[in-house]
C-alpha cells in the first residue's frame, strides 16, 4: 500500500501539468482565432430573406447591333420570363448556370427550328 501512497503525488504533478499544457494551448488558440484542424470552417450566413440582382445572358438571342442581349433580375431560377422583341415577344427560362461572362444563362422556351 506504501507504493501507491508514494506515487500519488508523482501522478498528481504530471496529471496537473498536462492539465496546464493543454489549458495553455487552448487559451493560445483562442487568442489568435484560428479553429482546430479537425473542425470544418462554418458556411458563411447568407440572408435569402432578401433577393438579390443577377444578370442573365438570353441564349440564342442578338439586338440588331449584334450584340447579345443581357438582363438584371431578382427573380430566382427555374422562373419563366418573357422578353418582347421589337414586333414579336419569346419566353426564356432562368437557370443556374454560369457562363464566361459572369452572368447566368436565360434558355429559350418553346423554340423550334
Amino acid at each position: 500500500m506504501n507504493v501507491f501512497f508514494d506515487a500519488l503525488p508523482e501522478f498528481l504533478g504530471a496529471l496537473g501539468a498536462t492539465a496546464m499544457t493543454g489549458l495553455g494551448a487552448l487559451i493560445a488558440r483562442k487568442l489568435r482565432g484560428t479553429r482546430s484542424a479537425l473542425m470544418p470552417p462554418a458556411a458563411p450566413a447568407v440572408d435569402l430573406s432578401k433577393p438579390t440582382a443577377r444578370r442573365f445572358t438570353l441564349l440564342e438571342t442578338t439586338h440588331i447591333s449584334g450584340k447579345t442581349v443581357q438582363i438584371t433580375t431578382t427573380r430566382p431560377a427555374g422562373t419563366v420570363i418573357t422578353y418582347r422583341f421589337d414586333d414579336r415577344t419569346e419566353r426564356f427560362e432562368l437557370t443556374d448556370i454560369p457562363l464566361h461572362d459572369g452572368t447566368f444563362a436565360a434558355e429559350p422556351v418553346g423554340r423550334y427550328r
